[in-house]
Order: structure tokens, then C-alpha cells, then sequence
């Protein structure tokens, strides 16, 4: 198992609980700080626009994170709910008014905002910016980081074996993949390898190329002297018009940080250049807090990050087996949206290895580069235009 971040971490400690013999490679302290997977928070949502299949799975992995809450020694799962808000009334074929109607459909119940009902709910927010929208309480957020640290904790409850070095090269006789050569010069022979690599993916593996890409999206941290009046009950994890603008976001934390991040294009980069977040963009979330969350415009920006997205062409995942070499196996592809699905990774992933048909697999299959397209929440220029 090349990887261990939230792919590598519930796929090896599932391939575990079913008896395989699990080796987990990653040259970096796991969790890696630079892993798109390790951060404060990820939004857990099943508000997809028309898209029911991930709201569908989104449903289940939200039945998986309520096991993980009941399960683990604190609930890292905070069901906070999720903010959704569009800036003209809802229409037909935007992300948020179809999202909306995929809910009702499927017998959940959002409430309709409006600029009065927003004001009341959720005073932090300027309500003659966005006339529309709804909340849906079942939703919220994750504490990522420290549900990737628990995961690796079972892993080695399970017995799985860590070695402290990165995916060097394939054991391939062409055909067949039958072990890995590692970055300190082990070779370790594998009936299967499966390669969790998130943004590294493309470069370990050049072939995939042509249908994945490495993609810098910025990540900021405000400071916000008093938490209480953005704490999840009055200010929930949010989206603001994001298919046209990109923009999102959490609540404080209990030591005051608040993170916006923005789920646009990106920028193309290795993982391990990925840079830092430019000053404009600093100062383009700035002019759109003051225009929506204006207690925040001038609030101290206390840090400032770099997520690495693995993207597809399509903004589906990559779960399946190489149909040209034997034994190889990857799960990649995260697109920005896979850490919600954290709990249904581990069988999904499992499943490919062992050849099981799996009901939600054929979307995550092995294709080759086609047409490009995105998630729909997700931000474009085309969206903006």
C-alpha cells in the first residue's frame, strides 16, 4: 500500500480486517502535513446539484460516519449542518436549487433561506448578499487530520506494517506487478500493490498522465477574537454561490482559527513545490468577506495554506485494478470531494483488490483522458462567465 493518507489509511485497514497481510509505504510523518487528506476540517455533505449517485453515496458514508462517532473515543464528526446560499433565487440546473431538489426528492428536509430567514439563523451573514439558499442539517464537518491519525492507529492495532519510505518503482515484468522497490532501496515483494498516493499519483505513475493532475487550491486561516458568535449552531460550514465563485468554509475552531478555502481550477503543481498562497488571493477573499461576512474582512489572517487536489478529467475517482498489469491496483482521484466518503473508501478500495463487484464501483473505474468536466459545486471560469 503506497500512501497513507485517508485512500491508504481505510483501504489498509480494511484489506486488514479481511485477513490480508497489509504493508503501508509513505516516506513522510503520517499524517503528512502536506497530504490533501491532513488539514483541520472537510466538509461532510451529500449536496451534489443533480448528481444523485454521489448524493446516494454520500448518504451511506453519512450512516459510516455516525458508526465512527459511536464508536471511537470522541465524535470527530460534527453534524453542524451545511449552509448553501445563492446569490439570485434558486433556478433550475444551478448546483443550489438542484441540490435542493435531490434532497425533497429523497425525503430530507432542507429549510428555504431567504435574506430575513438568514439574518435571524445566522446573523454573521449580510443577508441583501444572497437572497436565496436553504440549510440542511444533515451535514457538517470533520475533524480530518485527527480521523486519518485514528485510522492509522487501527491500522496498527490490525497489524499492519509501516516502512518510513515512498514508492520508488514497480516490481513489473510488463505485464504483472509483483512488489515495489522503495525510496530507501528495499524491495518488497506483493501479491497485490495499491497505490494511494493522492497528488503524488501522476508523477509515481507517468502512464495516468492524461487523466489526472496534480492542482494547488489556496487555504486561508482568520483569526477571530471571540469564537462564539461563529461557532457551528449560528455560523455552519457554508457555501456562497460556489459553483460561480468558489467560495467556502467552517466554523471557528475553540482556538478562534476559521477557515475559508476556495474550490475553484487551481494551479497545476507537484506536490512537493506547491508554493504558497499568494497575496491576491488573500485579497480577493477579503473583498468577498466584506461583501457577505463583513465581521471577518478585517479579521488577522493567522495562516495561510496549500491543498493538493489529485484530479481526474471528470472529477470522478480512480478505484480499480490496472486492466494492462496484473497486481496493480490504484485509488486516487479525490478531486477535492473524497475525505466525506472516508468511511466507504476502505471497502470500495478492498472490493478492487479482491475482485468483488462492488454497486458503486463502475463510476470509479479504470478509463482512459475524455471529455473534462467537474463536480458541480465546483467553480470554473465558465461558471463565473
Amino acid at each position: 500500500m503506497a500512501g497513507g493518507g485517508v485512500f491508504g489509511a481505510a483501504a489498509a485497514l480494511e484489506l486488514a480486517s479481511r485477513g490480508w497481510e497489509v504493508t503501508l509505504l509513505d516516506p513522510h510523518p503520517l499524517p503528512y502535513e502536506g497530504a490533501s487528506s491532513t488539514d483541520v476540517s472537510r466538509m461532510i455533505r451529500m449536496d451534489y446539484g443533480s448528481d444523485v449517485f454521489y448524493h446516494e453515496l454520500a448518504e451511506r458514508a453519512l450512516d459510516g460516519w455516525d458508526r465512527w462517532n459511536a464508536d471511537w473515543p470522541r465524535p470527530l464528526y460534527h453534524q453542524d449542518g451545511f449552509l448553501i446560499l445563492s446569490k439570485g433565487p434558486m433556478a433550475p440546473g444551478g448546483f443550489e436549487h438542484e441540490s435542493w431538489r435531490v434532497l425533497r426528492e429523497r425525503g430530507h428536509a432542507p429549510e428555504r433561506m431567504s435574506p430575513g430567514v438568514l439574518a435571524e439563523r445566522f446573523p454573521a451573514w449580510r443577508g441583501g448578499a444572497y437572497s436565496d439558499g436553504y440549510f440542511n442539517p444533515r451535514a457538517g464537518w470533520a475533524e480530518s487530520v485527527v480521523v486519518v491519525d485514528r485510522l492509522l492507529a487501527l491500522c496498527e492495532a490490525r497489524g499492519v506494517s509501516r516502512r518510513a519510505a515512498g514508492l520508488a518503482d514497480l516490481v513489473d515484468s510488463g505485464s504483472a506487478v509483483r512488489g515495489v522497490r522503495t525510496t530507501s532501496g528495499e524491495r518488497l515483494a506483493a501479491d497485490r500493490v495499491v497505490v494511494c498516493a493522492g497528488a503524488w499519483t501522476p508523477s509515481l505513475l507517468p502512464p495516468l498522465a492524461d487523466r489526472l493532475r496534480s492542482v494547488a487550491q489556496p487555504v486561508l486561516y482568520f483569526g477571530v477574537e471571540d469564537p462564539a458568535p461563529f461557532r457551528g449552531d449560528r455560523f455552519p460550514p457554508w457555501a456562497a454561490d460556489i459553483a460561480g465563485s468558489g467560495w467556502y468554509g467552517f466554523p471557528a475552531l475553540p482556538d478562534g482559527r476559521l477557515k475559508i478555502g476556495h474550490h475553484g481550477v487551481g494551479a497545476e503543481a507537484h506536490p512537493d513545490a506547491r508554493g504558497d498562497v499568494g497575496t491576491e488571493h488573500v485579497a480577493s477573499a477579503r473583498a468577498f468577506l466584506r461583501q457577505a461576512i463583513p465581521a471577518l474582512a478585517d479579521a488577522p489572517l493567522v495562516s495561510r495554506r496549500v491543498c493538493m487536489y489529485c484530479d481526474t478529467f471528470d472529477g470522478d475517482f480512480l478505484i480499480d485494478r490496472d486492466p494492462d498489469r496484473e497486481g496493480l491496483v490504484v485509488a486516487t482521484g479525490g478531486s477535492g470531494h473524497a475525505f466525506k466518503f472516508g468511511p466507504i473508501l476502505g471497502s470500495l478500495i478492498a472490493d478492487a483488490v479482491e475482485g468483488i463487484a462492488n454497486r458503486w464501483g463502475s463510476r470509479f473505474r479504470w478509463r482512459a483522458g475524455g471529455v473534462k468536466r467537474t463536480e458541480e459545486a465546483r467553480f470554473s471560469p465558465a461558471a463565473d462567465a
